[in-house]
């Protein structure tokens, strides 16, 4: 049957609008969506563009991941030094476990908002990441002579601060360099280093604990801190010259100014604005955005349910104490296989993103996640069903690297609102997170928190309820921009049909068909 200008010029726009759309997957099979898995460059991409795809791995991902593995390295190893002698050396008996986060957290929140417009300056943003690196690189050595907890509070705080741009600033960078399609398996695999990093430093506690302890007169607790320090330093000042900024900031000496021009195209051609000049009406245009409240809701209650996912250390520092059952070295080894879980988890379930609906993905995450959570909250549970339980916990990692490329995609045709919006969501999500644990889940009534679960559960729902709405919201504007884009080149059509000859309607179809 013969299609009219008008059909043709819908079939065209339909086309090009789902390829922006990731909650309208193509539908393979099972076996096809496994093999999908390892499709990074895929066969039906150029070849110049799969070679632009391939430096931007090497170089900007990887650096982006050693970024977010260093922020967790970084701050996280308060987990195993705490375990692991400093505890006792520094007499930390009360409630300054709990603190310990809470003013990290306040400083992360602080400049959260700020750090994500710097981010969004193309001229600020290939310096601001590696000179914050540098700097917290620098605080982290100073954790190695902590003398007390008020120490700890400041050393907490300044980490909190400078940490505050890799987290959100790398997500908005990812999601300013990639197209939807590259972008869920591309933050899958950064997001994963932050587990890695959890795992790497569980190990490295255990060798410092074993090898270092008394060394120089100093605990091997403190020598964990010069390690990490050691290892962040270099990585922080290569970063002056692999990391490339924006798209739009000045070509990085690893691209050719073809691949740099292409980079520019990919990302405009599916809509991801330029940066525009900040003023008030910045914050205006964004608080009329759904994906603003939405995202914030989201990520809030994601990021208070995941307090427990870090916390199988004290469960079996309890039992060491009472029963005498592990030793040191293995209250930091075992809770790394929650981390392996989550490594797992985030890579699975960021790959099937671009395959099935992101609701169905996300789902199952959220269903294993409140299986964990309900398992810990009856307790008396058998030994197995318990390990079992902290370990799927790390299931937990697979949502942000959905959320944030997500609300990227979803605010693809505003980069400042973008900044706004993903940094609200960690400031709003760590200023509850800063307190919760002292509320929810107090080192006192450790490791059974009865209380906590239960808040977590009520979490969970919260979550999933807004992250399903977020996906009925981002279908019906895809919709509109659907119909508009038609009615465009519909009326362009009649305008052009109609000041041309009966022997010029053909050429023009086909013109419309090369589009």
């Amino acid at each position: 049957m013969a299609t009219t200008p008008r059909e043709e010029a819908a079939e065209v726009d339909f086309r090009n609008a789902n390829t922006i759309a990731p909650t309208d997957a193509p539908k393979r099979s099972p076996w096809k969506a496994w093999m999908y898995l390892w499709e990074w460059y895929p066969a039906h991409y150029p070849e110049e563009e799969r070679a632009l795809l391939r430096k931007l791995d090497a170089c900007l991902l990887t650096f982006c991941s050693f970024m977010f593995f260093l922020k967790w390295l970084d701050s996280s190893n308060i987990n195993n030094a705490f375990v692991s002698g400093m505890k006792e050396e520094l007499n930390l008996y009360g409630n300054q476990y709990s603190l310990f986060g809470t003013f990290y957290n306040v400083g992360y929140l602080v400049c959260q908002i700020p750090s994500l417009l710097i981010l969004s300056r193309p001229s600020l943003a290939r310096w601001y990441l590696p000179t914050m690196e540098v700097l917290w690189s620098i605080v982290t050595f100073s954790q190695s002579q902590m003398r007390n907890e008020h120490d700890i509070y400041g050393t907490r705080f300044l980490l909190g601060l400078l940490e505050t741009p890799v987290a959100s600033g790398t997500t908005y960078v990812l999601g300013s360099w990639y197209r939807p399609e590259e972008v869920f398996k591309r933050t899958g695999v950064w997001y994963v280093s932050n587990n890695i990093a959890v795992m790497f430093g569980g190990y490295l506690q255990k060798a410092a604990y074993e090898n270092l302890n008394g060394v120089g007169g100093m605990a091997g607790w403190r020598w964990l801190f010069i390690i990490d320090g050691i290892i962040s330093l270099p990585i922080a000042i290569a970063g002056f010259f692999i990391f490339p900024g924006l798209p739009s900031s000045k070509k990085p000496w690893w691209l050719t100014e073809d691949q740099h021009a292409l980079a520019i195209k990919r990302v405009r051609d599916i809509g991801i604005e330029d940066s525009k000049k900040l003023n008030w009406s910045v914050f205006k245009r964004t608080l009329r955005r759904w994906e603003f409240y939405v995202g914030v809701a989201a990520y809030t209650f994601f990021l208070s349910s995941s307090y427990p996912h870090g916390q199988m250390a004290l469960w079996l520092k309890d039992l060491a104490t009472k029963y005498n059952a592990y030793t040191v070295g293995q209250i930091n080894v075992i809770p790394t296989g929650a981390q392996g879980v989550s490594v797992f988890a985030a890579l699975l379930a960021t790959s099937l993103c671009m395959i099935y609906p992101l609701w169905t993905v996300f789902s199952v995450v959220q269903a294993i996640f409140l299986f964990a959570n309900i398992c810990l909250l009856v307790w008396d549970i058998p030994k197995g069903l318990h390990f079992a339980s902290y370990y799927l916990l790390g299931v937990s990692a697979a949502v942000t690297p959905i959320l944030m490329p997500f609300i990227n995609v979803a605010l693809r045709d505003d980069a400042e609102a973008r900044a706004i919006t993903i940094g609200a969501m960690l400031t709003s999500g760590w200023a509850i997170f800063s307190f919760y644990p002292v509320v929810v889940f107090p080192q006192v009534e450790a490791p059974k928190w009865r209380k906590g679960y239960s808040v977590n559960i009520a979490f969970i729902f919260g979550c999933w309820f807004f992250f399903m709405l977020s996906q009925w919201l981002y279908r019906r504007d895809e919709k509109k921009r659907e119909r508009k884009a038609v009615e465009r080149l519909a009326r362009d059509d009649e305008e052009v049909l109609s000041a041309k000859g009966a022997g010029d309607v053909v050429e023009h179809v086909e013109e419309r068909k090369s589009e």
